[in-house]
């Protein structure tokens, strides 16, 4: 709860005009995770979940439907324009995404964290979340040089956002979670696999950066 409260304060403060505390300026942003900070991968995956048709998109520029589940922007992209970094976050997955866009970061988020969810939304299971992000090292490598792409890395900003599908598909409307764990067990279950993704991310930044 108190890192939950420390997460809050600091968006406040970075959406609110009269903040004086220092914001570390972040080179690059990405995304990771569910429905709610896919900007478009699943739009580019052979899925019925997918937001590129209206009433999706109704305030975002030019009200055109861009596969994010929401009627406008999404919370990573009002953060990536706070902090100074871009307008919006593209999906790493869209085949034109420009050059240029891979300097600031991409979004790499599509389902949840639970393998049940995945089966069910045939989305993008986290773990292969990573395996796109180091497809994407690689591509920025090509584009910047294998230096500043490890340094645009080491000091970007990482969102990692689950929950919303996992309880709605898994456990809700599932019988096989809640019967096993419970909504209490299942909130543990997705907090280990929260851990175990981090720890991932971490590890795998500690061996490029040695490279």
């Amino acid at each position: 709860m108190a890192n939950s409260l420390l997460l809050i304060l600091q968006l406040l403060c970075i959406f609110s005009s009269t903040c004086t505390a220092h914001i570390p300026k972040f080179p690059a942003i990405f995304a990771f995770g569910d429905s709610l900070l896919d900007s478009g991968n699943n739009n580019f995956i052979l899925t019925l979940f997918q937001a590129n048709h209206p009433p999706y998109g109704q305030s975002f520029p030019n009200q055109v439907p861009t596969g994010r589940f929401s009627n406008g922007k999404l919370v990573s992209d009002f953060l990536a324009f706070s902090l100074g970094i871009k307008d919006t976050i593209p999906p790493f997955l869209d085949p034109n995404l420009p050059v240029s866009e891979l300097k600031t970061g991409v979004s790499f988020a599509s389902a949840g964290f639970d393998d049940l969810t995945n089966v069910k939304t045939q989305g993008i299971p986290i773990f292969t979340q990573v395996e796109n992000f180091k497809k994407f090292i690689e591509k920025l490598k090509g584009v910047v040089g294998e230096k500043e792409a490890l340094d645009i890395i080491k000091d970007a900003l990482v969102l990692i956002m689950a929950g919303s599908n996992d309880i709605a598909l898994s456990l809700n409307n599932g019988f096989l979670r809640r019967l096993e764990l419970g909504l209490s067990g299942y909130h543990d279950f997705l907090h280990q696999r929260l851990e175990e993704i981090i720890k991932v991310n971490i590890l795998f930044q500690l061996i490029i950066t040695k490279m």
